[in-house]
């Protein structure tokens, strides 16, 4: 860009000069000239320009990179700061965490299904509530599913999904989105939360909400659970 702009100025003052020196030849001549160098006083200014343009980027990249460290560094620190039981569970109910006593007073009953076998895996204390605890879901409400799943094998068990849904394709009821558990190790469990969202078209009538777990891609049957609620538009 630099060469491109010195060859155009050089080319008009070198015109106006070879044409007062020389006429129409001394015009053409001193264009040559003063295209060439044109050119190459910009291209030298342009690479100065570039050089120091490609400076202040290696430096903002290197101010970022020292940033990201510094960030992680404080993260990790901040993380092995914290004991071990505070590591447990999450007190806001956003995901899964590990479970040491629970016990609340929710709303609904669970219909168990028949036990067809002793699965490694058990669901327990399934509750629904709504946020005013009244027993029913009404319009731009949000109401919670919580459960325990229990690993009660001797053995670490892996890739565990608990699964919540609404059964009744109710359009105006979304459940947030199911979260796999990497791992349950043998004699323990995770209580889990899903958020149970009611919209502003919400109708009268009746919400069935399904909870169950798979473990490795297979559904454990004989743990499924389904809930009622009352919807209202009220």
């Amino acid at each position: 860009m630099g060469a491109y702009t010195g060859g155009t100025f050089g080319s008009i003052i070198g015109s106006a000069i070879g044409g007062i020196a020389g006429g129409p030849r001394g015009s053409d001549i001193g264009t040559l000239i003063g295209i060439a160098g044109g050119a190459v006083v910009g291209a030298a200014v342009g690479a100065a320009a570039d050089n120091a343009e490609q400076q202040r980027y290696e430096a903002y990249k290197y101010e970022r990179q020292q940033s990201r460290a510094a960030r992680s560094q404080y993260d990790r620190s901040q993380y092995d700061s914290v004991q071990p039981e505070e590591k447990m569970y999450d007190e806001t109910n956003s995901g899964d965490d590990r479970l040491y006593g629970f016990d609340e007073d929710f709303n609904s009953t669970a219909t168990p299904a028949p036990s067809a076998s002793s699965p490694s895996l058990e669901i327990r204390k399934p509750r629904l509530v709504d946020m005013n605890r009244d027993g029913v879901l009404t319009r731009g409400e949000t109401a919670r599913m919580v459960f325990e799943v229990f690993n009660t094998s001797s053995e670490p068990v892996y890739r565990v999904l608990p699964l919540v849904a609404e059964i009744t394709n109710n359009r105006h009821i979304r459940i947030s989105e199911n979260v796999l558990v990497e791992s349950i190790a043998p004699g323990k469990g995770i209580r889990y939360t899903a958020t149970i969202k009611a919209d502003d078209r919400l109708k009268d009538g009746e919400a069935v909400i399904r909870i169950a777990v798979k473990q490795g891609g297979h559904e454990i049957t004989s743990q499924t659970r389904e809930f009622r609620i009352q919807t209202s538009k009220r």
